[in-house]
């Protein structure tokens, strides 16, 4: 094949061979130039049947290798090209932005535009006592800078007059000193004298032509200081437009700066306080933020919201999307309101991770731990998020723990009586509805440890609840006795005394208020309303159990209002919440105030905060800021330290004396037999019920009885209640034969 000839597809122009003469190449130019030459002649002299042809058929394109370099290399180029641009123009934004924030504070604090802007956007926020202190600041300046001004021009017209006197004051001192001088022998002469002046003055207009010199280098060291400071400030609050800003990898935190929290707030989706953000000055944003303050393992910040349809509710219903915005967990980022305003609240940011970090072991851990007085100490539940020790005034305060299964609610709880079970005045009485030994620790401690739940256990703990009420009653009556008033002190309760700490103790106590087991002397145990044995109990212990030194500590699962009334709930002092499902569930478990004021417990992860409490402590801890709640990451105790634990108090126990009373046990036949008016063969049951109170004033079985109760408790005892002139009536020879009926058995 030919060079010359003509090929629809590829044709071949053979080149030199590798062992040519190098002076060949020009002679190679010249083929391929003529074989160029030669395809145009062809194109343009009418072969049309061949131009058809051709047109016909595709174009080369560009070889798919190159091609796929070309873009490769494109693809590289163009995101580092732009990236170039992108840094070089924030860089200069820096320098220019600021070097005008530099000179723009310059001229303000000369001129007091500083404050006009304090001023406006103390206006914009209502704070109009700050608006009169900045005004009367105001005032001040300019009455300094007037005075200033009239210093300086009091200074320029006498300046002439200081430089005459100077001058006047050297020639002099020269002419004495060159008249001293002449009629020296050996010393200067006259003439030297004046030299020496001249000299010294040339040396130093000299100095100062050199000086001079150098006034530009040192006024653009003084400037380029200046561009430097106000590019740094720059840079380190990231203030750039947008478009201009960094990108940011997923790897990468975001340092939480005011810039960083107010664009966090800005985007936040709502549109007042994004439009406010927007229109408003450097000055008004700066009024939107306290300082950024490192605290714990975290940053915090006071916000103040501006005027308007935003509150603090607004933030908090959005927390997630607020994490988001400032690259942390929801968990990470914690929201708590300002009592007194809708406006403010503070934000708490932790550093990434922190929050995963260990909690540190409980104190109780430590051997010379204890003995402890409930009177005087605080129990050491754990740390708050912000790593500072969070400690409870446990003395004559209800307690109710709630939350999920498995989220280390036992744990928690236990933790709570291991520590009063160090102080060797205390006494327990415990119900362990679960029964799975998390409490079996208290052997030996509690004067009372029920185990297990069904229906022996859910009377067992009915049982000891009236058993409190009564012993509650007791005190109140030995108290009068004693002619006392006011709290039970610590001197009235020694072990021995009879108001000793009283501590009882019911975990999983969703159990015993959904039971369906009656109770032996009639009543349900279970059940929210007045009806329940349980709640009546539980009801008169929160009432008036602290005052005579009794608590009541409650630990539920997911309370409800079938689970947990509403009359028992409410009565604790000291509520917390670990992770539960719903922010109803929430405000069962803390209360309303709390949540509504931004406590969280359902925000909680479930499985990775186990043993995180949101708290609301109520009159027991002093919360700053008056704040209504706070998050807890208790100390984790395990089963066997707390053997261990135990094993402590009870060295300390050695030798002390308690005063147990045990439960009063009646016969309600007896009873009903003695109570039986002399010459009465038939009473009306519910003049009965009375009777039996009058009899056993103190028994709580009877303090609620009545009528339709009593006549149930009798026959099912085998003593008929029957009408006698329209009234239920109950016959003494009918309670003496079930008497006598149940001594034979009884033999048998």
């Amino acid at each position: 094949m030919m060079p010359h000839e003509n090929h629809a597809l590829g044709e071949v122009i053979r080149f030199p061979h590798r062992d040519t003469d190098p002076t060949d190449g020009q002679a190679v130019v010249r083929a391929v130039a003529e074989r160029i030459d030669h395809d145009q002649h062809e194109t343009t002299d009418g072969h049309d049947d061949q131009s058809a042809e051709l047109a016909g058929q595709p174009r080369r394109g560009i070889p798919p290798a190159l091609a796929g370099k070309a873009k490769h290399a494109a693809e590289v180029a163009l995101p580092v090209g732009k990236q170039a641009v992108k840094f070089t123009a924030r860089h200069l934004y820096y320098l220019g932005g600021g070097a005008f924030d530099t000179f723009s504070a310059i001229y303000g604090r000369w001129t007091g535009r500083d404050i006009d802007e304090q001023i406006r956007a103390a206006q914009a926020a209502g704070e109009h006592g700050t608006v009169a202190a900045l005004q009367q600041q105001r005032t001040e300046n300019k009455r300094l800078f007037l005075e200033r001004i009239q210093v300086w021009g009091k200074f320029l017209v006498k300046l002439p007059v200081i430089l005459g006197g100077l001058a006047v004051l050297v020639l002099a001192m020269t002419l004495i000193v060159s008249v001293v001088a002449f009629f020296r022998p050996d010393g200067l002469s006259f003439v030297d004298v004046w030299d020496g002046l001249f000299n010294a003055l040339a040396g130093g207009f000299d100095f100062a032509v050199w000086a001079a010199s150098w006034a530009p280098w040192a006024g653009l060291a003084v400037v380029a200081g200046v561009l430097v400071k106000g590019y740094n400030t720059r840079r380190r609050n990231q203030s750039v437009p947008a478009v201009f800003a960094p990108p940011v990898p997923r790897s990468e935190l975001v340092n939480i700066t005011p810039h960083a929290v107010v664009m966090a707030l800005r985007n936040l989706g709502i549109a007042e306080l994004r439009k406010w953000i927007d229109e408003a000055d450097e000055s008004q944003r700066a009024g939107l933020l306290g300082p950024v303050t490192r605290y714990g393992p975290g940053v915090q910040v006071e916000v103040t919201l501006p005027h308007g349809s935003v509150t603090w509710a607004d933030v908090s219903a959005r927390r997630d999307k607020l994490a988001g915005n400032l690259d942390r967990g929801q968990h990470e980022v914690h929201i708590e309101r300002d009592a007194s305003s809708e406006r403010e609240f503070t934000l708490w940011v932790a550093h990434s991770g922190a929050l995963d970090q260990p909690v540190p072991p409980s104190p109780l851990l430590e051997e010379g731990f204890g003995p402890v007085d409930i009177y005087r100490d605080l129990m050491p539940w754990g740390v708050s998020l912000k790593g500072d020790p969070v400690e409870l005034n446990l003395l004559q305060q209800h307690f109710l723990l709630a939350g999920l299964s498995k989220q280390g609610k036992t744990a928690a709880a236990r933790a709570l009586a291991l520590w009063a079970a160090l102080d060797p005045s205390v006494r327990f009485r415990i119900a362990d509805l679960k029964g799975f030994g998390d409490w079996s620790m208290f052997a030996g401690l509690a004067e009372e440890l029920i185990e297990g739940a069904g229906n022996e256990n859910f009377i067992a703990t009915c049982v000891m609840l009236e058993w409190a009420v009564g012993e509650m009653e007791r005190r109140y009556e030995k108290w009068r006795a004693m002619g006392r008033k006011g709290d039970v002190d610590r001197e009235s309760s020694q072990p021995g005394s009879g108001f000793e700490p009283l501590i009882i103790i019911v975990d999983e106590v969703q159990k015993l208020f959904t039971c369906t087991t009656e109770h032996p002397e009639g009543g349900d145990i279970g059940g929210t309303g007045k009806k329940s044995r349980a709640v009546r109990a539980a009801q008169a212990l929160h009432d008036q159990a602290r005052a005579v030194n009794i608590h009541f500590w409650e630990f539920a699962q997911n309370p409800t209002n079938a689970n947990l009334p509403v009359v028992v709930r409410e009565g604790a002092m000291i509520r917390a919440s670990l992770p539960v499902g719903t922010e109803s569930i929430a405000k069962m478990a803390l209360g309303e105030a709390p949540v509504d004021t931004g406590a969280a417990p359902h925000a909680l992860r479930v499985g990775k905060d186990r043993g995180v409490v949101v708290l609301a402590p109520g009159e027991s801890m002093d919360l700053p800021g008056g704040a209504t709640h706070t998050t807890v990451r208790t100390h984790f105790i395990s089963t066997e330290q707390g053997y261990a634990i135990t094993e402590r108090a009870k060295s300390f126990r050695a030798g002390v004396a308690h005063q147990v009373t045990e439960p009063e046990q009646r016969d309600l036949l007896d009873d009903v037999v003695a109570a039986f008016p002399d010459g009465e063969e038939r009473v009306k049951v519910r003049d009965l019920a009375a009777l039996l109170r009058e009899l056993a004033p103190t028994y709580q079985p009877y303090k609620k009885l009545n009528g339709a109760d009593l006549a149930k408790l009798l026959d099912a005892n085998g003593v008929p209640v029957k009408p006698h002139n329209g009234f239920p009536s109950v016959r003494l020879q009918h309670v003496t034969e079930s008497v006598a009926v149940r001594a034979v058995s009884d033999q048998h």
